[in-house]
């Protein structure tokens, strides 16, 4: 009998050996970041990066391509929304032609402070609505990220709308929008190329992130930057196709929200960091930071209401982003009008 048991045993270990268990297959998910490793957004990647793995018990990983790596980024957004990468971390003001609703996010002085900007997507629909416009396209949009403050950064004072007249900013997208109907000339110039064309005067300021006066040395070619930023802060987004999203279970999408939200949350609290570390660059290299009183501010406000009008006509999600901020600036005593 006892033979007999061990007999059986081995047999049974022999066809397990012979055929192994099926074991679940883990999902990898290829995202490409338009931003370098050791950018705070490409940091700000990989901890989405981490947190998807943890919150999934390593069922799904990301697995994070930098610059160029899998696609040019102008080329991600309609790649991404083919199938041919999973992912994408970075601003969706490239695809502004496919998801005009992006450039609501780009209003100038929508919000004051990383924390309003956690509000407006969390409490005021922005986050809903920002899926609608995304899902028209094949892409679940994740959540936004902030990218801290961003606005002039310039060779010559600005105290007014006045003094932008046809100076000549490098700027993009949205950001030439706003500078256009500032009176100013935008000037489309790469982030790369940017140093060089203030070096050489090429243009006379930039439209960019406040941080990038020490990270990109842009103390040694400017003088100035103006507070308060047009963007506080700037928004960019993590995005996933949406017939990846929608294959994986569950509980695995709820993760992969909730990371992002996570991610999200994570600049919200580091964005003051940030901008603190811009304002004592600018102290240590004499670049003088112009605070503008609120007169001054609402002047620029009134100037940029026909491109609120503008972004609200491209579509219907366009139209309720623009409402839903400007109630929400009307509690806080502001108006567009």
């Amino acid at each position: 009998m006892k033979k007999a048991f061990v007999v059986t045993v081995g047999l049974f270990i022999a066809v397990l050996l012979a055929f192994p268990q099926p074991v679940l297959a883990k999902t990898k998910l290829r995202l490409q970041c338009v931003y370098p490793e050791k950018a705070y957004m490409g940091q700000t990647t990989n901890f989405f990066a981490e947190r998807v793995e943890a919150l999934t018990d390593g069922e799904v990983s990301v697995k994070v391509f930098w610059p160029g790596q899998l696609v040019k980024t102008k080329e991600a957004f309609d790649a991404m929304s083919k199938g041919m990468i999973d992912a994408y971390s970075g601003s969706m003001l490239y695809f502004a032609g496919y998801v005009p609703e992006v450039n609501a996010e780009w209003l100038p002085f929508g919000w004051a402070s990383p924390e309003e900007a956690r509000k407006v997507y969390e409490e005021h629909g922005w986050l809903e609505l920002m899926r609608e416009a995304t899902l028209k396209h094949g892409v679940h949009y994740v959540a936004p990220l902030a990218v801290a403050s961003m606005g002039l950064i310039t060779q010559f004072p600005v105290n007014g709308v006045d003094d932008l007249k046809g100076r000549k900013i490098r700027a993009v997208g949205m950001e030439a929008k706003i500078m256009e109907v500032l009176g100013a000339a935008p000037v489309a110039i790469s982030g790369a190329e940017q140093y060089m064309a203030l070096k050489r005067g090429t243009v006379e300021g930039t439209d960019y992130p406040f941080y990038t006066i020490g990270k990109y040395k842009f103390f040694e070619v400017c003088d100035y930057i103006v507070r308060p930023a047009l963007h506080t802060p700037g928004i960019i987004e993590i995005l996933i196709n949406n017939d990846v999203y929608q294959s994986l279970p569950p509980e695995h999408r709820e993760a992969i929200d909730k990371a992002g939200w996570e991610a999200f949350l994570r600049t919200v609290k580091l964005n003051p960091q940030w901008d603190e570390e811009a304002y004592k660059t600018c102290k240590e290299k004499n670049v003088t930071i112009i605070d503008l009183p609120p007169e001054t501010v609402n002047t620029f406000r009134t100037a940029t209401v026909p491109l609120w009008k503008e972004i609200a006509a491209k579509s219907d999600i366009s139209a309720k982003l623009v409402e839903s901020l400007k109630a929400y600036l009307e509690k806080q005593g502001i108006s567009i009008q």
